[in-house]
């Protein structure tokens, strides 16, 4: 089981939707109307299906690129009676995707100022107007004071704790964000709480402000905060069936990063293990695609990790060399942050018990790495003192040299053991032809590329793991830059030419970037998620897929390509 190091995967993604807002769904909307049932108001949302068929309709076409199709039918959620909430969220998503910011603003915000002049300010309609308003570039700035004070009108129900975490969300003051945020722990418990990930979220962001300034929390209050926020966290696996290990495992860590109560984390992982003999916590964990030995190399791992601060170097020894992720299983295993303070805690560990040359690696490890570990140069000259310094005249820097030379030879092995699994596992299928536009009005098509390698990343400008990509795709860009046999194409997956020309504004891609407003690459090529890259060689075969936003240094798909090119 892949455990988190920081947050819930649900609580991000639903925080996400509270702040971002989701491009498609209207989820949300149907769980927060129908929440709100015990108020005795039926509405057409739920019981009049010629309006659910219009709110269907809207979003398919808006989901299939006819926008202004999908605008004209959505005309008839504004007459609708009784009123129909879904398709009036249905129509503000698309005029946000169909408009600029100003434009957009000015037709929502007037819409639901119409609609709570025409209708009684109950929780439905707080309610829509609160998701409308957060449709907007601001989210929650865009929301009033006095509204915000009808929404807290209704203690314990969704509506009043959406107010709190919105009103957390806009403050610029730490203190402020933490006030409200503490209003939520206090004023609900997880019963209260039908979506129970916007509860946790409270936990997970007050612990991020104690993290960021501890003036705002003692020792002794962020010890409780921590319990209850594993209290309330077992409740939401529990709920969903998933493993308790998972919260157990990420109680222990936001004490490991507090450094508060590392005897109480042990007993914890105590509990965890037992959880993690017990048949239902098995079920559930392989039902999440978890692996039960996972599990407990993660405890294992963890609870060296406490040694470590405890300063029981054998045991964190043992147990962190023990219970080491495989680092070799992927790039971004091997360089990402994580993995940097591994290797910085392995190297540690290793000096205190004497073991000079294995802590020289590990400290290498976590020194010469793309974003170098802070402390590891320290650790490399502590053991400089140790073994060098009293053998030979050698100063440190010359031994820094000769360190470093060491692991250059490591990771070249690794790199190439690297790029063999990725260059040799090819697709070989046949490449769709397509035919796009640029914003510009000029069309390219894939056929015409013949005799060169195609590189397409295919993104939106709402994926934030998109946007991380870019700086990347750039660093792929240069390295082929004067290497005509070589085409890299943005593929925009179902945006409007306004917000395709926000994006290139805001990030300048030197490579064209088609729109492909009907997602017909989407549909050809069978992806999932975004960011999707696809590499096709010079023959028109779709060779190579990557999934995600994990690349290092333009790895692996400049491995890809320059395969492609030898052929």
């Amino acid at each position: 089981m892949k455990l988190s190091s920081r947050t819930i995967l649900g609580v991000l993604f639903l925080y996400c939707v509270l702040v971002l807002g989701d491009p498609f769904s209207t989820q949300h909307t149907k769980q927060d109307t129908t929440s709100f049932t015990t108020f005795g108001i039926a509405f057409a949302e739920t019981t009049n299906k010629h309006q659910q068929d219009l709110a269907t309709q809207i979003k398919t076409l808006h989901k299939s690129g006819e926008f202004d199709k999908a605008l004209e039918i959505s005309e008839r959620a504004l007459k609708s009676d009784p009123v129909d909430l879904e398709a009036y969220d249905a129509r503000w998503r698309l005029i946000a995707k169909m408009f600029s910011e100003a434009d957009a603003k000015k037709r929502i915000v007037s819409e639901i100022e119409a609609l709570l002049q025409a209708h009684p300010e109950i929780p439905e309609i707080l309610n829509a107007a609160h998701w409308g308003y957060m449709l907007l570039p601001g989210r929650a700035k865009n929301i009033s004071d006095s509204f915000f004070d009808k929404m807290l009108q209704y203690p314990k129900t969704e509506l009043h704790l959406l107010a709190l975490l919105g009103l957390a969300s806009r403050s610029e003051d730490a203190s402020q964000k933490w006030h409200y945020y503490q209003r939520v722990t206090d004023e609900f418990t997880a019963s209260d709480v039908p979506e129970l990930s916007w509860y946790l979220l409270a936990y997970e962001e007050m612990l991020w402000l104690a993290e960021e300034d501890r003036s705002l929390v003692g020792d002794d209050t962020l010890d409780k905060l921590i319990d209850r926020y594993l209290k309330a966290h077992l409740v939401y696996c529990q709920n969903t069936q998933q493993g308790l290990v998972w919260a157990y495992v990420v109680a222990v860590e936001s004490r490991l990063k507090h450094n508060n109560g590392l005897d109480k984390a042990l007993k914890i992982l105590e509990r965890a293990e037992i959880r993690l003999g017990e048949e239902e916590e098995q079920t559930w964990i392989k039902r999440g695609k978890g692996s039960v030995e996972e599990a407990r190399k993660d405890i294992s791992r963890l609870r060296a990790e406490i040694y470590l601060r405890q300063e029981q170097w054998k045991e964190a020894y043992d147990g962190l060399l023990a219970n080491a992720p495989d680092f070799s299983e992927s790039l971004w295993k091997r360089f990402n942050e994580r993995a940097i303070n591994y290797f910085w805690m392995l190297g540690q560990a290793a000096e205190r018990i004497g073991e000079w040359e294995t802590a020289r690696r590990y400290y290498a490890d976590a020194h010469f790495a793309p974003k170098p570990h802070v402390e590891a140069r320290a650790g490399l000259e502590r053991v400089y003192h140790q073994i060098v310094q009293a053998e030979t005249a050698d100063t440190f820097e010359t031994f820094l040299k000769d360190t470093e030379a060491k692991y250059r030879i490591r990771e070249a092995a690794n790199l190439e053991k690297f790029r063999q699994e990725f260059i040799t596992n090819r697709l070989n299928k046949k490449a769709t032809d397509f035919r796009l536009e640029t914003l510009e009005g000029e069309t390219y098509s894939l056929s015409a590329m013949a005799g060169k390698v195609v590189l397409l990343d295919v993104g939106a400008s709402w994926c934030g793991p998109c946007n991380i990509s870019i700086p990347e795709v750039k660093t792929i860009y240069k390295h082929f830059s004067k290497n005509d046999d070589v085409v890299i194409w943005g593929i925009n997956d179902g945006e409007t030419p306004e917000q395709v020309r926000k994006s290139l504004d805001e990030h300048q891609q030197p490579w064209p970037v088609l729109l492909d407003r009907n997602q017909q690459l989407r549909k050809a090529y069978q992806f999932k998620g975004i960011p999707f890259f696809i590499v096709i060689d010079k023959a028109g075969n779709w060779q190579y897929s990557f999934l995600g936003s994990h690349l290092v240094n333009g790895q692996p798909l400049i491995w890809m390509v320059e395969a492609l090119l030898s052929d």
